[in-house]
């Protein structure tokens, strides 16, 4: 019996010591792969940061003759460096990358059976804006695994072609769709072109889609579209889609916006609605919106006075002077205009007081910097 356990403890001890070597071995061999990494990376690098610093004019051919192992090397830097440059440089690096055959092989790889290598394929063909993969990416828009979708559409708001807009919409539009701020970012990056398409999307039957296009509308600035979004605003049957609709009125910035605005803001409209529809007056920045939120001010609703007393504010000059009309109002012991009996009364000062403050705040902060 002694014999046998003495003999364990030796194999045991054996397995020990041979996973230490077999540890200290990989270790070593790690350090003299990175070390022969960074040896092969520091001439590449010199000539790639010296290429970045001027402008991309001068060093192209030296580093397409790279040799393929020391590119390799070097290669994460470069890419980093893709996705970071502007302008010529950023021009000259993706010359150099192509004609090195980057975008070839990562054309390759979106077919590739390795997710890893499908994202990263994704990836580099963003950073290279190559449009003639948009095609073969919309496809990844389907892929099975979250992760790659997520770094397709990022690679597709890079390259910036409207012929991208209808899939990416098509993808909010499935069992596991695509993050709504991702796509929304995606679709604003595609530019104006993308305009007909977001504006026809506003039909779609999904509310989530709606609203994501009317986002998109809203940060393209999409003055074409306020009467369509304007539309929107009055009969969608889905609340948060009007909401947004009323949100992106304010972001579109035209005097065409005024009317569907305030017509959003009668009594018999939901709060949130009404709530987000006096903010985008306020962000619509019409000094002829100040009668309509000087009435809000007393408003029964929490949330749509409040939001009248700060819309106010942010019209500067006109919509300080109501506020101030308002608090003088109810110092004097009066009943101004703009108030009427409600059980609000009493509270609807307290955000014109707020309001106010805020505004003589910001005034003050920009004396100072003055």
């Amino acid at each position: 019996m002694l014999g046998l356990f003495t003999v364990v403890i030796a194999v045991l001890a054996g397995i020990v010591a041979v996973t230490a070597l077999a540890i200290v071995a990989v270790r070593v061999l790690r350090r003299i792969r990175d070390r022969r990494q960074a040896e092969l990376a520091a001439g590449p690098r010199r000539a790639l940061l010296a290429f970045v610093a001027d402008n991309g004019e001068e060093g192209s051919h030296d580093l397409v003759a790279i040799p393929d192992d020391a590119w390799r090397a070097v290669e994460p830097t470069a890419l980093a460096l893709l996705g970071k440059l502007r302008g010529e440089a950023h021009l000259g690096l993706v010359s150099v990358f192509l004609r090195r055959g980057a975008g070839r092989a990562a054309l390759r790889d979106l077919h590739s059976r390795s997710r890893v290598r499908r994202a990263h394929a994704a990836e580099v063909l963003g950073d290279l804006a190559l449009r003639q993969a948009v095609p073969e990416l919309c496809q990844l828009l389907t892929d099975r695994h979250p992760e790659v979708r997520v770094v397709t559409v990022r690679a597709l708001g890079r390259i910036g072609d409207p012929a991208a807009a209808w899939e990416i919409i098509a993808a909010l539009d499935c069992a596991d769709p695509l993050p709504s701020l991702l796509a929304t970012h995606a679709l604003t990056q595609l530019g104006a072109e993308a305009e007909v398409t977001l504006s026809a999307a506003l039909d779609h039957p999904q509310a989530r889609v709606r609203a994501v296009c009317l986002d998109a509308l809203g940060l393209l600035g999409a003055a074409g579209s306020v009467h369509r979004v304007a539309r929107v605003l009055r009969d969608d049957p889905v609340l948060d889609v009007r909401v947004a609709a009323a949100t992106n009125l304010g972001r579109l910035g035209t005097r065409t916006a005024l009317e569907p605005l305030t017509l959003a803001l009668r009594s018999s409209r939901p709060a949130p609605l009404r709530a987000a529809a006096a903010r985008a007056l306020g962000a619509l920045g019409a000094p002829a919106a100040v009668p309509t939120l000087v009435e809000l001010l007393d408003d029964d609703e929490f949330q749509v006075a409040h939001e009248a007393a700060h819309a106010l504010r942010r019209l500067g000059g006109p919509g300080t002077e109501a506020l101030a009309a308002a608090v003088e109002a109810e110092r004097d012991g009066g009943a101004g205009a703009h108030r009427r009996p409600s059980p609000s009364d009493g509270v609807s000062v307290s955000h014109a007081r707020e309001a106010l403050a805020l505004s003589r705040i910001g005034a003050g902060r920009v004396e100072v910097a003055a």
